[in-house]
């Protein structure tokens, strides 16, 4: 599990190196230079105790974005399930990348397969970057930030441009 994380880490470390490096050298950010499309994906979450699946889907609205994402870990018979919706602007660095920063929220629920219970709602802040590889497949990595002291959850993934 720990070489999973460090794995994730170190996915995201060299996503924003080249998405930084990729802006530097932009020479214009106009409304063409940018990733256009919204997209539904899938890839791993992880934070200081585990990894789990994560699915991902980000509305485009130019030059703003709605993300949401879901993901959840179960133990036996003890599921937590949780989603984080936010609302990103996207700043356009090359025809086929953004990468972004916003605010928004998060909700956590355990199940026990009879009964659910919320554990609260939090605010979050939320930077990435992702770039389209292919007209249709993305990838994307983001680090999302709980300001209630939750720490940071990091995701990357693959998407379906659509």
């Amino acid at each position: 599990m720990q070489r999973l994380l460090k794995s994730v880490v170190t996915i995201a470390a060299v996503s924003t190196f080249a998405c930084v490096s990729t802006f530097f050298s932009a020479k214009s950010a106009s409304a063409e230079q940018r990733m256009n499309g919204s997209y539904i994906g899938v890839g791993v979450a992880a934070d200081g105790s585990g990894a789990a699946v994560a699915g991902t889907v980000r509305w485009d609205l130019k030059p703003v974005s709605i993300r949401a994402t879901a993901t959840g870990a179960c133990e036996g018979n003890l599921c937590a399930t949780l989603f984080i919706p936010t609302v990103t602007y996207d700043f356009g660095i090359s025809k086929n990348a953004n990468i972004y920063a916003g605010i928004g929220g998060s909700a956590v629920s355990i199940s026990d397969g009879d009964s659910s219970v919320s554990l609260g709602t939090g605010a979050v802040l939320q930077a990435g970057a992702e770039g389209a590889i292919s007209q249709n497949v993305v990838l994307y990595g983001d680090g999302t930030y709980f300001t209630n002291g939750g720490g940071t959850l990091w995701k990357v993934g693959a998407g379906w441009k659509f």
